[in-house]
């Protein structure tokens, strides 16, 4: 028997519940893990709320991401062993807040050396959100100018730091100064508070009027709107997310006039359907984090039995980085 975070209903996090489940054995291409940490993500409370894209069949676990040692292997597995440590991508359709999981082991990825469980657990949502918003869809070039809103959250420093590692300017906008010094030492440029400065001008004045080249944007509403108005001639807006929980309406006479993109990035439906190309972003991150210019920021950790007060933590945006759960 092990413990799983499951959802039976739609609701705020506190409707998730402890359930008791029997283990599985693995199929012939599945792998059993026992989990030492579960990664906490923003799309988890939409999940739970029932606003998220992706709907799972009652009952759920939230959690996308984990990271564990391998305990069984199906007889048809040929690149892992017993004892690999590997880090998982549940998606929607695996427990990821969990004791233990049984899942294909094409979902899985070996955990490099020197790496924790911990900062595997919170590894592939974030970074792989950042390389295929900013290279993928992004086309980010070295030299040119990148701002990140929201770039305290878990998202926002990976691609705080992704930037960076590629030769971008890196220009940071949070809620708070005592956020953005944190961002500041994760290798931003540039920082903008968007809740005391104008955004707009800000943006402006730090790209010498130019504007920024790409804007990879995980909160929207006031910010999208600033970001229209100081958007390069040829700039690329990434949407990513709406953690304001506002949903802008785009005036096409702004987009027409600056030349500029509007581009969503999807990275859970991008890794579905293309999963071999995710694999090789995978591969291209951790390369950068063996090289060391990726470092993975754990804001907090708590019991995997919390799972609901660290849902609430990162709902209320106390937590600056990644929030764990840990077995």
């Amino acid at each position: 028997m092990h413990k799983v975070i499951r959802c039976h209903k739609y609701g705020e996090p506190n409707v998730l519940q402890i359930d008791e489940l029997e283990s599985r054995v693995p199929g012939p291409e599945e792998i059993r893990v026992r989990l030492h940490a579960c990664s906490v993500n923003f799309p988890d409370i939409l999940s739970c709320a029932g606003t998220y894209q992706d709907k799972p069949v009652f009952p759920f676990s939230p959690g996308r991401e984990s990271a564990g040692e391998i305990i069984e292997c199906g007889n048809s597995v040929k690149n892992f062993v017993l004892g690999d440590r590997v880090m998982l991508w549940c998606g929607s359709e695996y427990d990821g807040y969990a004791e233990e999981i049984t899942l294909p082991a094409s979902r899985a990825f070996p955990v490099p050396p020197g790496m924790d469980y911990v900062q595997a657990a919170g590894f592939m949502l974030v970074y792989g959100t950042a390389w295929h918003g900013l290279m993928d869809c992004g086309n980010l070039v070295s030299g040119e100018t990148v701002v990140v809103h929201g770039a305290s959250g878990g998202v926002g420093l990976a691609a705080v730091q992704l930037a960076k590692a590629m030769g971008a300017i890196v220009i940071a906008s949070a809620g708070s100064d005592e956020k953005l010094k944190i961002v500041s030492s994760q290798g931003a440029d540039h920082l903008i508070n968007y809740n005391t400065e104008d955004t707009r001008q800000r943006m402006k004045d730090l790209t010498e009027g130019k504007g920024a080249n790409i804007v990879f944007d995980t909160v929207g509403g006031k910010v999208f709107n600033a970001s229209l108005s100081a958007i390069a001639k040829e700039g690329r807006i990434l949407i990513v997310g709406f953690t304001s929980g506002e949903h802008s309406k785009a005036p096409t006479n702004i987009i027409l006039v600056k030349w500029a993109s509007l581009i969503s990035v999807r990275f859970g439906q991008f890794s579905r359907i293309y999963p071999e190309r995710t694999r090789k972003n995978h591969d291209n991150l951790i390369a950068l984090y063996e090289a060391g210019q990726l470092n993975p920021y754990v804001g907090k950790t708590y019991p995997l039995v919390d799972a609901v007060d660290a849902l609430d933590a990162l709902k209320s945006r106390q937590i600056t980085g990644k929030v764990i759960l840990v077995i």
